[in-house]
């Protein structure tokens, strides 16, 4: 069983990285209106005809502040032709240092709450910050995921591109010189995962740590690095460890069930089982492949002493691993 979970693991860290929203170029912008932090309603269709940079950021994230910043300095440029920035904090975010850092910052475009999470689901949103440029037809033209070194770089472009100031050739060439020295970063990261990868699937977990920690640092904004080092963790038993890497994982993408479900199996690993039930309840839903949450759930359930529900889930387990007929290969390597 250990072994063919391992398999799955590694079948589930070897999806491609999601893009910022779930929205592709060209598709309406999701309508929206939203109270702001002093109670004004704001809604899309005020911005009708005018280009609407939208950033869903964080308050205890020094990247989403940069994103902020950034998104100013180009505002003041761009806001006499017609540009507009909004920015979006959920509702269980910190209000008080919101408007804290917008004081600080200068910031003078509006601040919105998302209740209940609405524009975050209706746009998919995906990683913190998210940067979302809607042109004047209303249509999503860009989107940034997070806060790279070219941000600003890629902001301008999109804003220059939209309004007409260069054409598609131009943007091109503005968003790749240096393209090697650019992507360097995240090549180096990919290749540490691909490794960390291997020598997982050959159970040499202190070298397939040691590149998966290479892997964070050559690009710390790639999930799939953490969440495979956090289940590295979990093998040598090591929950704090396992626990911060499943953390940073849901910072960078909330939307992770490999990133919930480890996290489930940390707290396991603590003695929590009633908060990795919860946790691990929460990923099974909506999960398309929701086989090693299952069994970490009987692993819950089996440490509460509950022998019942442990042996129910690790029969869906199971089962959800011959229906989908996941990766044969690998499991037959396994056996």
């Amino acid at each position: 069983m250990i072994r063919i979970i391992l398999c799955l693991v590694i079948f589930l860290l070897c999806t491609p990285v999601s893009e910022a929203i779930s929205i592709s170029a060209g598709g309406a912008a999701p309508d929206f209106t939203t109270s702001s932090v002093d109670g004004k309603r704001i809604s899309l269709n005020e911005y009708k005809g005018k280009v609407l940079v939208i950033i869903f950021w964080r308050t205890d994230q020094e990247r989403s502040v940069l994103a902020l910043q950034d998104a100013k300095e180009i505002l003041d440029k761009y806001k006499s032709k017609g540009m507009e920035v909004v920015s979006v904090i959920e509702e269980s975010d910190n209000k008080e240092e919101a408007l804290m850092i917008f004081k600080n910052k200068g910031l003078g475009f509006p601040l919105l709450v998302d209740t209940e999470r609405k524009m975050y689901s209706d746009y998919g949103v995906r990683v913190f910050p998210t940067t979302v440029i809607i042109d004047k037809q209303g249509l999503v033209a860009y989107d940034i995921p997070s806060h790279p070194l070219t941000y600003k770089t890629k902001l301008r472009g999109y804003i220059k591109k939209i309004f007409g100031e260069i054409d598609e050739s131009e943007l091109e060439e503005t968003l790749s010189p240096h393209k090697e020295d650019k992507d360097k970063p995240s090549t180096e990261a990919s290749r540490f995962y691909n490794l960390a990868l291997k020598f997982t699937e050959s159970r040499i977990f202190d070298t397939a740590i040691d590149m998966a920690v290479k892997s964070v640092n050559a690009n710390p904004e790639m999930v799939e690095p953490r969440i495979l080092l956090g289940f590295l963790y979990l093998e040598t038993k090591e929950a704090d460890k396992a626990l911060q890497a499943f953390k940073k994982a849901m910072e960078l993408d909330p939307n992770s069930h490999d990133a919930k479900t480890g996290l489930g199996g940390a707290l396991i690993l603590k003695g929590d089982n009633d908060k990795a039930i919860e946790v691990l309840n929460s990923a099974a839903v909506a999960n398309p492949y929701p086989q090693m949450t299952y069994y970490e759930l009987g692993k819950a359930y089996e440490s509460k002493g509950d022998k019942a529900k442990s042996s129910e889930m690790y029969k869906k387990a199971i089962e959800k691993l011959i229906d989908k007929k996941i990766l044969p290969s690998s499991i037959s390597k396994c056996e």
